[in-house]
Protein backbone atom coordinates (compact mmCIF):
# COMPACT_ATOMS: atom_id res chain seq x y z
CA UNK A 1 0.00 0.00 0.00
CA UNK A 2 0.90 3.54 -1.00
CA UNK A 3 0.06 7.22 -0.04
CA UNK A 4 1.08 10.26 -2.04
CA UNK A 5 -0.02 13.54 -1.84
CA UNK A 6 -0.42 16.53 -4.54
CA UNK A 7 -0.84 19.86 -4.08
CA UNK A 8 -3.92 20.93 -6.97
CA UNK A 9 -3.74 24.57 -5.53
CA UNK A 10 -5.09 26.94 -2.85
CA UNK A 11 -3.68 24.77 -0.03
CA UNK A 12 -5.84 22.20 -1.11
CA UNK A 13 -4.24 18.81 -1.58
CA UNK A 14 -4.95 15.43 -3.57
CA UNK A 15 -4.18 12.33 -1.27
CA UNK A 16 -4.05 9.51 -3.34
CA UNK A 17 -4.38 5.77 -1.52
CA UNK A 18 -3.00 2.95 -3.91
CA UNK A 19 -3.57 -0.48 -2.76
CA UNK A 20 -2.19 -4.03 -4.84
CA UNK A 21 -2.26 -7.74 -3.40
CA UNK A 22 0.33 -10.23 -4.61
CA UNK A 23 -1.92 -13.01 -3.55
CA UNK A 24 -3.42 -15.44 -6.03
CA UNK A 25 -7.14 -14.28 -5.16
CA UNK A 26 -8.72 -11.50 -4.66
CA UNK A 27 -8.92 -10.23 -1.16
CA UNK A 28 -11.24 -7.62 0.77
CA UNK A 29 -8.97 -5.09 2.34
CA UNK A 30 -10.15 -2.72 5.18
CA UNK A 31 -7.33 0.45 4.95
CA UNK A 32 -7.06 3.19 8.01
CA UNK A 33 -5.94 6.90 7.35
CA UNK A 34 -5.47 9.27 9.86
CA UNK A 35 -6.49 12.74 9.02
CA UNK A 36 -4.29 15.18 11.47
CA UNK A 37 -6.08 18.30 13.65
CA UNK A 38 -4.24 20.41 11.34
CA UNK A 39 -6.09 19.46 8.33
CA UNK A 40 -9.81 18.96 6.95
CA UNK A 41 -11.69 16.91 4.31
CA UNK A 42 -12.05 19.45 1.69
CA UNK A 43 -15.22 19.22 -0.68
CA UNK A 44 -13.81 19.18 -4.49
CA UNK A 45 -15.86 22.40 -5.34
CA UNK A 46 -14.68 24.10 -2.75
CA UNK A 47 -15.02 24.18 0.76
CA UNK A 48 -14.24 22.16 3.93
CA UNK A 49 -16.20 18.96 4.89
CA UNK A 50 -18.56 19.32 7.62
CA UNK A 51 -21.04 17.05 9.83
CA UNK A 52 -24.55 18.29 10.14
CA UNK A 53 -23.32 20.47 13.45
CA UNK A 54 -21.12 21.96 11.58
CA UNK A 55 -18.04 20.92 12.76
CA UNK A 56 -15.21 20.44 10.30
CA UNK A 57 -13.95 16.96 9.58
CA UNK A 58 -10.31 16.75 11.19
CA UNK A 59 -8.65 15.37 13.80
CA UNK A 60 -10.25 11.58 12.52
CA UNK A 61 -9.20 9.06 10.49
CA UNK A 62 -10.88 7.47 7.09
CA UNK A 63 -11.61 4.05 6.79
CA UNK A 64 -11.75 1.94 3.72
CA UNK A 65 -13.21 -1.42 3.27
CA UNK A 66 -12.50 -2.55 -0.49
CA UNK A 67 -12.25 -6.03 -2.45
CA UNK A 68 -8.89 -6.23 -4.47
CA UNK A 69 -8.01 -8.30 -6.90
CA UNK A 70 -4.63 -9.57 -7.46
CA UNK A 71 -2.50 -8.15 -9.87
CA UNK A 72 -4.33 -4.52 -10.59
CA UNK A 73 -3.70 -1.35 -8.74
CA UNK A 74 -6.79 -0.15 -7.07
CA UNK A 75 -6.63 3.90 -5.84
CA UNK A 76 -8.56 6.03 -4.07
CA UNK A 77 -7.84 9.82 -3.46
CA UNK A 78 -9.84 12.58 -1.19
CA UNK A 79 -9.15 16.06 -1.06
CA UNK A 80 -6.95 18.13 2.33
CA UNK A 81 -7.54 21.79 3.12
CA UNK A 82 -4.09 22.15 5.23
CA UNK A 83 -0.64 23.09 5.51
CA UNK A 84 1.91 21.38 2.94
CA UNK A 85 3.49 19.34 5.32
CA UNK A 86 4.01 15.30 5.72
CA UNK A 87 1.22 13.35 6.42
CA UNK A 88 0.57 10.04 8.89
CA UNK A 89 0.60 7.21 7.48
CA UNK A 90 -2.71 4.71 6.68
CA UNK A 91 -2.68 1.34 8.09
CA UNK A 92 -3.70 -2.25 7.10
CA UNK A 93 -6.09 -3.23 9.66
CA UNK A 94 -7.63 -6.53 8.24
CA UNK A 95 -7.10 -8.55 4.92
CA UNK A 96 -9.60 -11.38 4.51
CA UNK A 97 -9.67 -13.87 1.55
CA UNK A 98 -12.80 -13.64 -1.29
CA UNK A 99 -13.34 -16.91 -2.63
CA UNK A 100 -15.55 -15.88 -5.19
CA UNK A 101 -16.58 -12.30 -6.05
CA UNK A 102 -20.57 -11.97 -6.47
CA UNK A 103 -20.38 -9.10 -9.08
CA UNK A 104 -18.39 -6.36 -9.88
CA UNK A 105 -20.13 -4.10 -7.92
CA UNK A 106 -17.81 -5.73 -5.59
CA UNK A 107 -14.47 -4.13 -7.16
CA UNK A 108 -15.77 -0.84 -6.97
CA UNK A 109 -14.67 1.47 -3.80
CA UNK A 110 -16.74 -0.40 -1.41
CA UNK A 111 -17.19 1.41 2.23
CA UNK A 112 -15.56 4.62 2.99
CA UNK A 113 -16.57 6.24 6.56
CA UNK A 114 -14.70 8.90 8.65
CA UNK A 115 -15.20 8.44 12.59
CA UNK A 116 -14.19 10.74 14.67
CA UNK A 117 -12.22 11.41 17.84
CA UNK A 118 -16.05 10.86 19.48
CA UNK A 119 -16.72 8.05 18.17
CA UNK A 120 -19.02 8.96 15.25
CA UNK A 121 -19.22 7.13 12.18
CA UNK A 122 -20.38 8.33 9.00
CA UNK A 123 -20.70 7.31 5.51
CA UNK A 124 -18.63 8.85 2.44
CA UNK A 125 -19.42 8.84 -0.85
CA UNK A 126 -16.85 7.77 -4.09
CA UNK A 127 -17.29 9.44 -7.04
CA UNK A 128 -15.64 10.04 -10.23
CA UNK A 129 -12.95 12.57 -9.65
CA UNK A 130 -13.15 14.28 -13.35
CA UNK A 131 -16.72 14.56 -12.63
CA UNK A 132 -15.43 16.67 -9.43
CA UNK A 133 -13.08 19.01 -11.20
CA UNK A 134 -9.90 17.06 -10.43
CA UNK A 135 -8.07 15.80 -13.71
CA UNK A 136 -7.17 12.44 -12.13
CA UNK A 137 -8.66 8.98 -13.29
CA UNK A 138 -8.74 7.71 -9.10
CA UNK A 139 -11.96 8.14 -7.54
CA UNK A 140 -12.67 10.36 -5.41
CA UNK A 141 -14.03 10.42 -1.60
CA UNK A 142 -16.74 13.45 -1.28
CA UNK A 143 -20.26 13.96 0.41
CA UNK A 144 -20.39 13.07 3.94
CA UNK A 145 -24.20 10.75 4.45
CA UNK A 146 -25.54 9.60 7.13
CA UNK A 147 -24.18 6.03 8.20
CA UNK A 148 -26.39 3.15 6.37
CA UNK A 149 -26.54 0.34 8.85
CA UNK A 150 -27.28 -2.26 6.49
CA UNK A 151 -23.91 -1.06 4.28
CA UNK A 152 -22.48 -4.08 3.45
CA UNK A 153 -25.37 -6.41 4.46
CA UNK A 154 -26.87 -9.24 2.01
CA UNK A 155 -30.26 -9.92 1.42
CA UNK A 156 -31.92 -13.65 1.45
CA UNK A 157 -34.52 -15.04 -0.03
CA UNK A 158 -36.26 -18.56 0.43
CA UNK A 159 -38.43 -19.04 -3.04
CA UNK A 160 -41.17 -21.42 -2.96
CA UNK A 161 -43.72 -22.49 -5.15
CA UNK A 162 -45.83 -19.16 -5.31
CA UNK A 163 -43.99 -16.17 -3.76
CA UNK A 164 -42.02 -16.05 -7.62
CA UNK A 165 -42.93 -12.90 -8.10
CA UNK A 166 -42.47 -11.31 -4.78
CA UNK A 167 -38.99 -13.00 -4.61
CA UNK A 168 -38.39 -10.62 -8.54
CA UNK A 169 -39.44 -7.85 -6.43
CA UNK A 170 -37.12 -8.47 -3.95
CA UNK A 171 -33.94 -8.99 -5.38
CA UNK A 172 -34.86 -5.78 -7.81
CA UNK A 173 -35.42 -3.53 -4.93
CA UNK A 174 -32.87 -5.17 -3.07
CA UNK A 175 -29.93 -4.58 -6.14
CA UNK A 176 -31.08 -1.28 -6.99
CA UNK A 177 -30.15 -0.41 -3.18
CA UNK A 178 -26.72 -1.95 -3.60
CA UNK A 179 -26.97 -5.07 -1.77
CA UNK A 180 -26.33 -8.42 -2.69
CA UNK A 181 -28.71 -11.36 -3.23
CA UNK A 182 -28.78 -15.10 -1.96
CA UNK A 183 -31.58 -16.84 -3.06
CA UNK A 184 -31.90 -20.58 -2.36
CA UNK A 185 -35.02 -22.89 -2.75
CA UNK A 186 -37.35 -24.78 -1.15
CA UNK A 187 -38.52 -28.52 -2.55
CA UNK A 188 -37.75 -29.59 -5.76
CA UNK A 189 -41.27 -27.91 -7.43
CA UNK A 190 -39.77 -24.61 -7.44
CA UNK A 191 -38.84 -23.79 -11.59
CA UNK A 192 -35.68 -23.77 -12.94
CA UNK A 193 -37.41 -20.63 -15.19
CA UNK A 194 -37.37 -19.03 -11.62
CA UNK A 195 -33.95 -19.55 -10.71
CA UNK A 196 -32.67 -18.29 -14.37
CA UNK A 197 -34.71 -14.76 -13.84
CA UNK A 198 -33.24 -14.14 -10.23
CA UNK A 199 -29.73 -14.91 -11.27
CA UNK A 200 -30.14 -12.55 -14.66
CA UNK A 201 -31.48 -10.13 -12.13
CA UNK A 202 -28.46 -10.16 -10.09
CA UNK A 203 -29.09 -12.75 -7.07
CA UNK A 204 -26.65 -15.26 -6.41
CA UNK A 205 -28.65 -18.78 -6.86
CA UNK A 206 -27.07 -21.17 -3.44
CA UNK A 207 -28.56 -24.66 -4.02
CA UNK A 208 -29.86 -26.40 -0.88
CA UNK A 209 -28.75 -29.64 0.28
CA UNK A 210 -30.45 -32.78 -1.22
CA UNK A 211 -34.31 -33.30 0.41
CA UNK A 212 -36.95 -30.88 1.74
CA UNK A 213 -35.30 -28.68 3.83
CA UNK A 214 -37.13 -26.23 6.18
CA UNK A 215 -36.93 -22.57 6.33
CA UNK A 216 -34.50 -22.52 9.34
CA UNK A 217 -32.18 -24.10 7.43
CA UNK A 218 -32.21 -22.54 4.36
CA UNK A 219 -32.18 -19.16 6.15
CA UNK A 220 -29.03 -20.37 8.13
CA UNK A 221 -27.35 -21.69 4.55
CA UNK A 222 -27.97 -18.02 3.49
CA UNK A 223 -26.02 -16.70 6.14
CA UNK A 224 -22.97 -18.89 5.70
CA UNK A 225 -23.16 -17.85 2.13
CA UNK A 226 -23.02 -14.47 2.90
CA UNK A 227 -20.06 -14.68 5.65
CA UNK A 228 -18.52 -16.65 2.90
CA UNK A 229 -18.88 -13.57 0.77
CA UNK A 230 -17.74 -11.52 3.29
CA UNK A 231 -20.96 -9.23 4.36
CA UNK A 232 -21.77 -7.46 7.37
CA UNK A 233 -24.46 -8.92 8.19
CA UNK A 234 -27.66 -10.73 6.08
CA UNK A 235 -31.58 -9.16 6.40
CA UNK A 236 -33.49 -12.79 5.60
CA UNK A 237 -36.77 -12.42 4.34
CA UNK A 238 -39.97 -14.03 5.01
CA UNK A 239 -41.82 -16.81 3.23
CA UNK A 240 -44.02 -14.34 1.21
CA UNK A 241 -41.30 -11.78 0.82
CA UNK A 242 -42.82 -8.44 1.51
CA UNK A 243 -41.59 -5.02 0.62
CA UNK A 244 -38.91 -4.68 3.05
CA UNK A 245 -38.74 -1.22 5.42
CA UNK A 246 -35.00 -0.70 5.15
CA UNK A 247 -35.14 1.68 7.24
CA UNK A 248 -36.65 -0.39 10.41
CA UNK A 249 -34.58 -3.46 9.36
CA UNK A 250 -31.57 -0.72 9.42
CA UNK A 251 -32.38 -0.19 13.05
CA UNK A 252 -32.62 -3.64 14.16
CA UNK A 253 -30.04 -4.66 12.47
CA UNK A 254 -28.10 -2.49 14.47
CA UNK A 255 -28.40 -4.95 17.48
CA UNK A 256 -28.27 -7.69 15.43
CA UNK A 257 -25.34 -10.49 15.72
CA UNK A 258 -25.47 -10.92 11.96
CA UNK A 259 -28.68 -12.17 10.84
CA UNK A 260 -32.64 -10.23 11.02
CA UNK A 261 -35.28 -10.87 9.94
CA UNK A 262 -36.70 -8.22 7.40
CA UNK A 263 -39.86 -5.95 8.56
CA UNK A 264 -41.95 -5.70 5.96
CA UNK A 265 -43.33 -2.07 4.87
CA UNK A 266 -46.96 -3.01 5.36
CA UNK A 267 -45.73 -2.77 9.52
CA UNK A 268 -45.63 1.05 8.83
CA UNK A 269 -48.71 1.47 6.47
CA UNK A 270 -51.00 4.45 7.98
CA UNK A 271 -53.87 3.69 9.74
CA UNK A 272 -55.77 4.59 13.15
CA UNK A 273 -54.52 0.88 15.00
CA UNK A 274 -51.15 0.10 15.44
CA UNK A 275 -50.46 -3.40 13.27
CA UNK A 276 -47.95 -4.74 15.69
CA UNK A 277 -48.07 -3.72 19.22
CA UNK A 278 -45.52 -5.58 21.83
CA UNK A 279 -46.61 -5.79 25.45
CA UNK A 280 -43.36 -6.24 28.36
CA UNK A 281 -45.24 -7.16 31.40
CA UNK A 282 -42.60 -6.31 34.09
CA UNK A 283 -41.89 -6.80 38.07
CA UNK A 284 -38.70 -5.17 39.28
CA UNK A 285 -37.05 -5.35 36.16
CA UNK A 286 -35.89 -1.79 36.37
CA UNK A 287 -32.21 -3.40 35.41
CA UNK A 288 -33.29 -5.02 32.28
CA UNK A 289 -36.73 -2.93 31.02
CA UNK A 290 -34.45 0.02 29.86
CA UNK A 291 -32.45 -2.38 27.16
CA UNK A 292 -35.48 -4.95 26.10
CA UNK A 293 -37.55 -1.46 25.32
CA UNK A 294 -35.03 -0.16 22.94
CA UNK A 295 -34.26 -3.63 21.10
CA UNK A 296 -37.75 -4.02 21.08
CA UNK A 297 -39.17 -0.72 19.60
CA UNK A 298 -37.86 -1.41 15.89
CA UNK A 299 -39.97 -4.46 15.81
CA UNK A 300 -43.18 -2.47 17.09
CA UNK A 301 -45.51 0.11 16.44
CA UNK A 302 -46.32 0.69 19.99
CA UNK A 303 -44.20 -0.50 23.30
CA UNK A 304 -46.33 -1.03 26.32
CA UNK A 305 -44.90 -2.13 29.81
CA UNK A 306 -47.33 -3.49 32.05
CA UNK A 307 -45.91 -2.51 35.77
CA UNK A 308 -47.11 -5.12 37.86
CA UNK A 309 -46.70 -3.18 41.03
CA UNK A 310 -42.97 -3.21 41.13
CA UNK A 311 -40.91 -1.58 44.15
CA UNK A 312 -38.39 -0.38 42.25
CA UNK A 313 -37.54 2.11 39.14
CA UNK A 314 -39.10 0.00 36.40
CA UNK A 315 -41.80 2.42 35.10
CA UNK A 316 -39.23 5.40 34.74
CA UNK A 317 -36.74 2.88 32.68
CA UNK A 318 -39.06 1.20 30.58
CA UNK A 319 -40.54 5.39 29.77
CA UNK A 320 -36.94 6.70 29.62
CA UNK A 321 -36.46 4.17 26.97
CA UNK A 322 -39.42 4.92 24.84
CA UNK A 323 -42.28 2.41 25.72
CA UNK A 324 -45.76 3.14 26.58
CA UNK A 325 -46.36 2.30 30.78
CA UNK A 326 -49.01 1.35 32.55
CA UNK A 327 -48.90 0.96 36.49
CA UNK A 328 -51.14 -1.68 39.04
CA UNK A 329 -50.86 -0.01 41.95
CA UNK A 330 -49.87 -3.47 43.52
CA UNK A 331 -48.65 -6.44 42.31
CA UNK A 332 -51.42 -9.03 40.76
CA UNK A 333 -49.06 -11.31 38.78
CA UNK A 334 -48.13 -12.50 35.65
CA UNK A 335 -51.46 -13.58 34.64
CA UNK A 336 -53.25 -10.03 35.91
CA UNK A 337 -50.06 -8.36 33.70
CA UNK A 338 -51.60 -10.54 30.40
CA UNK A 339 -54.91 -9.56 31.30
CA UNK A 340 -54.14 -5.94 31.42
CA UNK A 341 -51.83 -6.32 28.10
CA UNK A 342 -55.14 -8.07 26.46
CA UNK A 343 -57.78 -5.02 26.94
CA UNK A 344 -54.47 -2.47 26.05
CA UNK A 345 -54.50 -4.16 22.72
CA UNK A 346 -58.07 -4.58 22.08
CA UNK A 347 -58.50 -0.73 22.93
CA UNK A 348 -55.97 0.56 20.35
CA UNK A 349 -57.86 -2.68 18.11
CA UNK A 350 -53.99 -3.93 17.65
CA UNK A 351 -54.22 -6.35 14.74
CA UNK A 352 -50.95 -8.47 16.41
CA UNK A 353 -50.09 -8.24 19.80
CA UNK A 354 -46.95 -10.00 20.51
CA UNK A 355 -46.03 -10.76 24.65
CA UNK A 356 -42.29 -10.83 26.13
CA UNK A 357 -40.04 -10.95 28.94
CA UNK A 358 -38.77 -7.99 30.66
CA UNK A 359 -36.05 -10.06 31.61
CA UNK A 360 -34.76 -10.60 28.27
CA UNK A 361 -34.84 -13.98 27.95
CA UNK A 362 -36.80 -13.26 24.49
CA UNK A 363 -35.11 -12.26 21.74
CA UNK A 364 -36.98 -9.41 19.78
CA UNK A 365 -35.34 -10.41 16.93
CA UNK A 366 -37.85 -12.78 16.16
CA UNK A 367 -40.83 -10.93 16.36
CA UNK A 368 -41.24 -10.65 12.62
CA UNK A 369 -40.96 -14.22 12.47
CA UNK A 370 -44.15 -14.72 14.93
CA UNK A 371 -46.25 -12.15 13.15
CA UNK A 372 -45.72 -12.96 9.78
CA UNK A 373 -46.41 -17.22 10.34
CA UNK A 374 -49.56 -15.61 12.15
CA UNK A 375 -50.89 -13.45 8.97
CA UNK A 376 -49.65 -16.36 6.47
CA UNK A 377 -51.12 -19.38 8.23
CA UNK A 378 -54.35 -17.20 9.53
CA UNK A 379 -53.20 -18.74 13.21
CA UNK A 380 -54.89 -16.75 16.31
CA UNK A 381 -51.82 -17.64 18.87
CA UNK A 382 -48.73 -18.27 17.30
CA UNK A 383 -46.22 -19.35 19.81
CA UNK A 384 -42.65 -18.17 19.73
CA UNK A 385 -41.50 -22.29 20.66
CA UNK A 386 -38.20 -24.24 22.18
CA UNK A 387 -39.33 -27.16 20.77
CA UNK A 388 -40.21 -26.38 17.34
CA UNK A 389 -37.58 -26.61 14.40
CA UNK A 390 -34.78 -23.47 14.27
CA UNK A 391 -35.03 -23.07 17.79
CA UNK A 392 -31.14 -23.07 19.23
CA UNK A 393 -32.40 -23.45 23.00
CA UNK A 394 -30.19 -24.52 25.19
CA UNK A 395 -32.96 -25.85 28.20
CA UNK A 396 -31.50 -26.84 31.68
CA UNK A 397 -31.83 -30.56 32.04
CA UNK A 398 -33.75 -30.11 35.39
CA UNK A 399 -36.23 -27.91 33.59
CA UNK A 400 -36.31 -30.00 30.65
CA UNK A 401 -37.87 -32.68 32.88
CA UNK A 402 -40.16 -30.05 34.37
CA UNK A 403 -41.82 -28.82 31.36
CA UNK A 404 -41.89 -32.52 29.86
CA UNK A 405 -44.33 -33.06 32.49
CA UNK A 406 -45.93 -29.98 32.12
CA UNK A 407 -46.48 -29.86 28.41
CA UNK A 408 -47.62 -33.99 28.61
CA UNK A 409 -50.06 -32.89 31.39
CA UNK A 410 -51.49 -29.63 29.68
CA UNK A 411 -51.99 -31.39 26.16
CA UNK A 412 -53.80 -34.26 27.89
CA UNK A 413 -55.80 -32.31 29.54
CA UNK A 414 -56.94 -30.81 26.20
CA UNK A 415 -58.08 -34.13 24.66
CA UNK A 416 -54.74 -33.85 22.09
CA UNK A 417 -53.93 -37.32 22.68
CA UNK A 418 -52.77 -37.51 19.33
CA UNK A 419 -48.86 -36.26 19.70
CA UNK A 420 -48.95 -34.56 15.81
CA UNK A 421 -51.84 -32.41 17.49
CA UNK A 422 -49.94 -31.47 20.38
CA UNK A 423 -48.99 -27.80 21.34
CA UNK A 424 -44.94 -28.79 21.82
CA UNK A 425 -43.74 -25.38 24.13
CA UNK A 426 -47.46 -24.92 26.55
CA UNK A 427 -45.61 -22.64 28.91
CA UNK A 428 -43.63 -20.52 26.59
CA UNK A 429 -44.84 -16.44 27.35
CA UNK A 430 -43.38 -15.98 24.04
CA UNK A 431 -46.60 -15.38 21.76
CA UNK A 432 -48.40 -13.57 18.93
CA UNK A 433 -52.12 -13.10 19.76
CA UNK A 434 -54.53 -12.14 16.35
CA UNK A 435 -57.00 -9.27 16.90
CA UNK A 436 -59.66 -11.95 16.99
CA UNK A 437 -57.35 -13.92 20.19
CA UNK A 438 -57.06 -10.50 21.79
CA UNK A 439 -60.88 -9.37 22.21
CA UNK A 440 -61.83 -12.73 22.87
CA UNK A 441 -59.13 -13.13 25.92
CA UNK A 442 -59.76 -9.36 27.11
CA UNK A 443 -63.39 -10.55 27.92
CA UNK A 444 -62.39 -13.61 29.45
CA UNK A 445 -62.67 -13.30 33.35
CA UNK A 446 -61.46 -17.00 33.78
CA UNK A 447 -58.25 -16.17 33.19
CA UNK A 448 -56.08 -16.64 36.36
CA UNK A 449 -54.06 -14.13 37.85
CA UNK A 450 -50.43 -16.62 38.63
CA UNK A 451 -48.24 -18.23 36.10
CA UNK A 452 -50.70 -20.54 35.58
CA UNK A 453 -52.62 -17.77 33.22
CA UNK A 454 -50.28 -19.14 30.05
CA UNK A 455 -52.24 -22.35 30.29
CA UNK A 456 -55.64 -20.92 30.69
CA UNK A 457 -54.87 -19.20 27.92
CA UNK A 458 -54.65 -22.58 25.89
CA UNK A 459 -58.07 -24.16 27.75
CA UNK A 460 -59.53 -20.33 26.14
CA UNK A 461 -58.50 -20.88 22.93
CA UNK A 462 -59.02 -24.59 22.95
CA UNK A 463 -63.33 -23.76 24.07
CA UNK A 464 -63.60 -21.01 21.58
CA UNK A 465 -61.90 -22.97 18.58
CA UNK A 466 -59.02 -20.41 18.52
CA UNK A 467 -56.08 -21.65 16.10
CA UNK A 468 -52.25 -22.55 17.65
CA UNK A 469 -49.55 -22.57 15.92
CA UNK A 470 -45.85 -22.68 16.77
CA UNK A 471 -42.43 -21.08 15.74
CA UNK A 472 -39.49 -21.77 16.47
CA UNK A 473 -37.27 -19.39 18.78
CA UNK A 474 -34.57 -19.03 20.78
CA UNK A 475 -34.35 -18.16 24.73
CA UNK A 476 -31.77 -17.88 26.37
CA UNK A 477 -31.62 -18.49 30.50
CA UNK A 478 -28.32 -17.27 31.09
CA UNK A 479 -29.35 -13.22 32.36
CA UNK A 480 -29.14 -11.57 35.15
CA UNK A 481 -32.63 -10.31 36.00
CA UNK A 482 -34.60 -13.39 35.34
CA UNK A 483 -37.99 -14.28 36.70
CA UNK A 484 -38.39 -14.28 40.53
CA UNK A 485 -40.21 -17.26 41.03
CA UNK A 486 -38.40 -20.85 41.69
CA UNK A 487 -38.87 -23.78 39.09
CA UNK A 488 -40.53 -25.83 41.76
CA UNK A 489 -43.15 -23.68 42.92
CA UNK A 490 -43.85 -22.40 39.32
CA UNK A 491 -43.93 -26.11 38.43
CA UNK A 492 -46.69 -26.75 41.30
CA UNK A 493 -48.55 -23.69 40.59
CA UNK A 494 -48.99 -25.07 36.98
CA UNK A 495 -49.60 -28.48 38.07
CA UNK A 496 -52.15 -27.12 40.12
CA UNK A 497 -54.05 -24.79 37.93
CA UNK A 498 -54.55 -27.78 35.52
CA UNK A 499 -55.92 -30.37 38.24
CA UNK A 500 -58.24 -27.38 38.80
CA UNK A 501 -59.14 -26.40 35.53
CA UNK A 502 -60.09 -30.29 34.02
CA UNK A 503 -61.21 -31.33 37.50
CA UNK A 504 -64.22 -28.42 37.07
CA UNK A 505 -64.18 -28.26 33.04
CA UNK A 506 -64.20 -32.21 32.82
CA UNK A 507 -65.40 -33.98 35.38
CA UNK A 508 -67.05 -37.07 33.70
CA UNK A 509 -63.26 -37.53 32.10
CA UNK A 510 -61.28 -36.76 35.58
CA UNK A 511 -63.46 -37.77 38.47
CA UNK A 512 -66.29 -39.94 36.43
CA UNK A 513 -64.16 -42.36 34.90
CA UNK A 514 -61.99 -43.00 37.60
CA UNK A 515 -64.83 -43.22 39.82
CA UNK A 516 -66.46 -45.74 37.47
CA UNK A 517 -63.30 -48.00 37.35
CA UNK A 518 -62.97 -48.20 41.35
CA UNK A 519 -66.76 -48.67 41.58
CA UNK A 520 -66.30 -51.90 39.45
CA UNK A 521 -63.42 -53.08 41.01
CA UNK A 522 -64.94 -52.47 44.38
CA UNK A 523 -67.98 -54.75 43.40
CA UNK A 524 -66.12 -57.12 41.66
CA UNK A 525 -64.26 -57.75 45.09
CA UNK A 526 -67.15 -57.83 47.25
CA UNK A 527 -69.03 -60.59 45.02
CA UNK A 528 -65.19 -62.81 44.98
CA UNK A 529 -65.10 -62.81 48.27
CA UNK A 530 -68.97 -62.88 49.24
CA UNK A 531 -68.75 -65.89 47.17
CA UNK A 532 -65.34 -67.33 48.82
CA UNK A 533 -67.26 -67.57 51.62
CA UNK A 534 -70.51 -69.40 50.60
CA UNK A 535 -68.33 -72.06 49.13
CA UNK A 536 -65.92 -71.96 51.98
CA UNK A 537 -67.18 -71.46 54.87
CA UNK A 538 -64.22 -68.84 55.34
CA UNK A 539 -65.02 -65.28 56.06
CA UNK A 540 -62.56 -62.98 54.91
CA UNK A 541 -63.44 -59.75 56.91
CA UNK A 542 -60.57 -57.29 56.37
CA UNK A 543 -60.56 -57.99 52.89
CA UNK A 544 -64.84 -57.55 52.29
CA UNK A 545 -64.58 -54.35 54.10
CA UNK A 546 -61.59 -53.33 51.64
CA UNK A 547 -63.96 -54.03 48.78
CA UNK A 548 -67.10 -52.93 50.12
CA UNK A 549 -64.73 -49.21 50.80
CA UNK A 550 -63.79 -49.39 47.31
CA UNK A 551 -67.29 -49.44 45.83
CA UNK A 552 -68.71 -46.88 48.14
CA UNK A 553 -65.96 -44.15 47.46
CA UNK A 554 -66.07 -45.08 43.40
CA UNK A 555 -70.07 -44.36 44.05
CA UNK A 556 -69.56 -41.15 44.98
CA UNK A 557 -66.78 -40.36 42.69
CA UNK A 558 -69.81 -41.12 40.15
CA UNK A 559 -72.20 -38.97 41.92
CA UNK A 560 -69.61 -36.04 42.18
CA UNK A 561 -68.78 -36.04 38.51
CA UNK A 562 -72.41 -36.06 37.88
CA UNK A 563 -73.51 -33.19 39.89
CA UNK A 564 -70.14 -31.37 38.32
CA UNK A 565 -71.05 -31.89 35.30
CA UNK A 566 -74.59 -30.97 35.66
CA UNK A 567 -73.78 -27.69 37.62
CA UNK A 568 -71.43 -26.68 35.02
CA UNK A 569 -74.20 -26.50 32.03
CA UNK A 570 -76.79 -24.94 34.68
CA UNK A 571 -77.68 -21.09 33.49
CA UNK A 572 -77.13 -19.91 36.81
CA UNK A 573 -73.83 -20.82 37.28
CA UNK A 574 -73.13 -19.66 33.70
CA UNK A 575 -74.71 -15.99 34.52
CA UNK A 576 -72.46 -15.97 37.32
CA UNK A 577 -69.47 -16.71 35.21
CA UNK A 578 -70.09 -14.12 32.79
Amino acid sequence: MTKTTNDVGSGTHLVELSVTTAGDGPVRVAVSDPVPESHALAEPDGGTESDSDGAAYTDGRLTVEHVVRPGEDTRLGYLLDGPDEELPDPTVERVERVERIASDADLLPATVRWVGTDGETRTLDVTDANAAGVDDAVPLVRRAAELDQLQNAAVGVVLTPGNEDAAYRTVLRATRRGHSVFVTYSGVDVADEALDTLASLGATVVDPPAGRQPQAALHRLLSQEAREYGHAGIVLQTRDCPRIDYERTAAAFERADYEVVAIPEEWGESTDAPTVMVAIPAYNAARSIGDVVERTLAFADEVVVIDDGSRDETAAAAREAGATVVVHDHNRGYGGALKTAFREAASRDAKHLVVIDADGQHDPADIPLLVEAQRQDAADIVIGSRYAEGSKTKIPFVRSLGLAVINNLTNVSLGNLRPSGWVRDTQSGYRAYSRRAVRSLAADPSIGNNMGASTDILYHAHRNRLSVGEVGTTITYDVEESSTQGSLSHGLDLVRNIVWTVEYGRPLLIVGIPGAVTTLLGVSLTLFFVAYYVETGALLAVQLGIAVLFAIGGLLLCTTALTMHVLNGHPTLKRLEQ
